[in-house]
Formats: C-alpha cells, structure tokens, sequence
C-alpha cells in the first residue's frame, strides 16, 4: 500500500511539474513572439515617421530649387493617361517625383518586411511607386494590378483612406486589402509642406509577414509541448515498472 501511495505521489508531481512546464514555456514563448511582433511594427512605425519628414523635406527642395513651385506641388488636377481600368493619372509634378523621390521610396525596401513605402497625396492618389510597382502598363489586366500601380488613385480603399485623412500626430495602423486580393497592414504619418498638410507616406507590411510569426511561435509551443510531453511519459514508463514489479509486491516465485 505504502510503495503505491508512493508511486501515486510521484506520478501527481511528474505530472504536475510537466504541467507547471508546459505552461510556463508557453508564456514565455508567447511573450517572445509577441516582442518579436511589437519590434516589427515599432521599427515600421519608424520608418513611416522617417518617410514622412524625408518627403516633406524632399519636397521643400524642390520647391526652393525652382524645379517645381508650392502650386505645383499642390496640383490636383489629375489627367487621365490610360484608356484602361484602373486609371492612371498625371500631374504637374508626378515627373519629377518619379525621377527624385522613386529612389528614397525604394531605399525602405531593403528591410524584408516592407512590402511597399510610398508618398500618398491627401485624396489618394499615388504620382510614384515603387520601381518594382512601377513597369509599364501592358494587355495583361492581372499583371498591371500586380506591378504597375504608380499614378493610380487608391482613396476607395478604407485603409488607404484612413491613413488619407489622418493629420497626426504620430502614424495611424490601418488594414488594407489590396485589389489583388492581398491583406496588408498599412503604418501611415502625415506629410506637411509649407504648414499644409500634403498626403502621408505609407508604409505596407503584408500580414503573411505577421503570420508566419504566429506560426513559427505555434509550431514552437507544438514541439516543445511534444518533447516535454514525450519525457514526461518516458519517465512514467521507467518509474511504474520497477515499483510495481519490484519484490515488495509479494510476487510468489514458484
């Protein structure tokens, strides 16, 4: 009876320890994923901020320079370039931008989770994409909404409008799902030129970024949970036979 309770004591604890463990790992794996999480989007949100003055500042430039002037930059009389749809429009100022300000955007694209980091105008349109959305308009409808979306107005989308008419401070999150079917998460900090507010720079990060770290993080849990579990079973396993097969039992040997 006494080797019994016994062996009852130490299952209760192994399985008790095995739950204590389990528990704890997955919190403090869960807090590891989560920072992981919350350092992408603050490092997003960084760059939203930093896009935001860079522009701003870029824009100054050229106003100071005499390439463009403040009227210029405040054009919204959008002209229609395509016959097709989704239409593409230009501006007084749309050239330019393409040749001075294209090669900063692409500069925030060298960090990995950054989809897209463009200059929005405050009524949605686009005048310069990112080089890789930026190849020239074919007979491929599906192409062109893959990789030529400079110059297009994007204002009917709600995250694209959201981060439109935000005025600051700081950056606003928002979800946007593009017209190719893809989700994004948008960081958006308002642009100011000449104490007008312009449009915001936005930043998109794709939430299959997002995703794989939550499944990275489950497929961890799932694994450690497996070997903890596992051991704790192998440990059972070793305990119960020699106790229960062990001489104190009173086996008759014949």
């Amino acid at each position: 009876m006494g080797i019994n309770m016994s062996i009852k004591y130490k299952i209760m604890l192994i399985l008790g320890l095995c739950t204590i463990i389990c528990i704890g790992s997955f919190f403090i794996i869960s807090k590891i994923f989560d920072n992981l999480e919350s350092q992408l989007l603050e490092k997003c949100d960084i760059e939203a901020r930093s896009g935001a003055r860079v522009m701003s500042e870029m824009m100054y430039l050229l106003i100071d320079s005499k390439l463009l002037s403040e009227s210029d930059i405040f054009d919204t009389n959008y002209v229609q370039t395509n016959k097709n749809l989704p239409a593409k429009y230009s501006t007084r100022y749309d050239k330019l931008f393409d040749k001075y300000i294209q090669k900063i955007e692409d500069e925030f694209l060298h960090d990995v989770d950054v989809d897209f980091a463009v200059l929005v105008d405050r009524n949605g349109y686009v005048p310069t994409h990112n080089s890789k959305y930026s190849l020239p308009e074919g007979d491929d409808q599906k192409q062109n909404r893959l990789f030529s979306r400079s110059k297009r107005n994007f204002a009917k989308y709600p995250g694209i409008k959201e981060a439109i008419i935000f005025r600051g401070p700081g950056t606003i999150k928002t979800y946007y799902e593009r017209d190719t079917g893809e989700k994004m998460l948008t960081i958006a900090a308002p642009v100011m030129v000449k104490d007008k507010h312009w449009g915001s720079f936005v930043v998109g990060i794709s939430l299959l970024r997002i995703t794989a770290i939550k499944n990275q993080m489950t497929i961890l849990i799932s694994t450690f949970m497996f070997v903890i579990l596992s051991l704790t079973i192998l440990i059972l396993i070793a305990i119960m036979p020699r106790k229960i097969f062990s001489a104190d039992l009173d086996i008759p040997n014949y």
